[in-house]
């Protein structure tokens, strides 16, 4: 089943095994202090409704409008392919067809210390097609799941958790794939990258950009609904990752942060977890404010 996103983000800054990664190829990443070239870790966006963002922000883009100060980005095109298989794994196939690039903006918590590194958005109506989809693997028993909410103003969004030892990261995540190969704008920005960098562009070709999840990676997708003035408005998955802590050598000091995976060279993006534990929490997030309103 393949259903449109209304939002896809990786922040792949998040990952110090890939600036790391980069770093050793010779690039200056994030940020040169003396030649004051920046060499951000782009973030993978892609949204279905209009986005303005600061011009300074933008690191590529296929189509967009400029005033100088300020990009129009168009709608863009996303989707969520769902496999399931015989052993009752569902696998998640987050596809970027059309998206763009940007630097990740100040935060006052590093993105290396983050558990939520990748989000994904659905709109409310997939819901009812999505437990059809899944009403085999539904598990009567759904006492070890518990929900948690936050809000502001009108909009209250409520996550999943399978069991209160997986707080902050949700439903068990078997495996995962996710990286800046095959994606031509990344191939193009790290090819005019490598030339500011001074970086022999055929380096390029050896640079494992991607990552999976190692069997020591504690990771989880946490499940959730978005409601907005009183109504559920879109379903949100949200790749989180805690352990193991690693340790980098970056350009002014040594850098700790949280794993992001193991360093491979793929295109493929995946997510893999259990149906039932998917429907489960997908259901439990639906009966968080009682009957839905829709």
């Amino acid at each position: 089943m393949e259903l449109g996103m209304r939002r896809m983000q990786a922040f792949f800054p998040a990952s110090l095994e890939i600036q790391e990664e980069l770093l050793k190829a010779g690039f200056r990443v994030p940020y040169d202090r003396e030649s004051g070239r920046r060499t951000p870790v782009p973030v993978v966006v892609g949204s279905r409704e209009e986005r303005r963002i600061r011009r300074s922000r933008l690191l590529k883009a296929k189509d967009f409008e400029s005033d100088g100060k300020s990009a129009m980005l168009p709608g863009e095109r996303t989707s969520l392919d769902m496999e399931l298989t015989e052993r009752g794994f569902l696998v998640l196939r987050p596809k970027p067809i059309e998206y763009h690039l940007e630097e990740m903006g100040f935060v006052s918590v590093p993105p290396r210390v983050w558990g939520t590194w990748a989000s994904f958005s659905l709109p409310f109506s997939a819901y009812d097609e999505l437990v059809d989809f899944l009403g085999d693997f539904r598990n009567d028993n759904g006492n070890g799941f518990y929900t948690a909410s936050r809000g502001s103003g009108g909009r209250i969004e409520v996550y999943a958790y399978k069991g209160r030892s997986r707080k902050d990261l949700g439903i068990p995540v078997f495996g995962y794939a996710l990286g800046l190969h095959g994606l031509t704008l990344a191939e193009e920005y790290l090819r005019e990258k490598a030339k500011e960098n001074g970086v022999p562009k055929e380096r390029l070709r050896y640079l494992r950009l991607g990552l999976r999840k190692r069997r020591e990676t504690k990771a989880g997708l946490k499940v959730g609904l978005v409601w907005e003035n009183g109504r559920p408005a879109e379903i949100t998955l949200k790749l989180s990752t805690t352990e193991p802590r690693v340790r980098i050598q970056g350009l002014y000091g040594e850098l700790v942060g949280k794993s992001r995976g193991e360093l491979a060279r793929t295109d493929e993006w995946y997510i893999v977890v259990h149906a039932g534990d998917f429907i489960t929490a997908l259901e439990a997030v639906g009966r968080a404010f009682g009957d839905k309103s829709y």
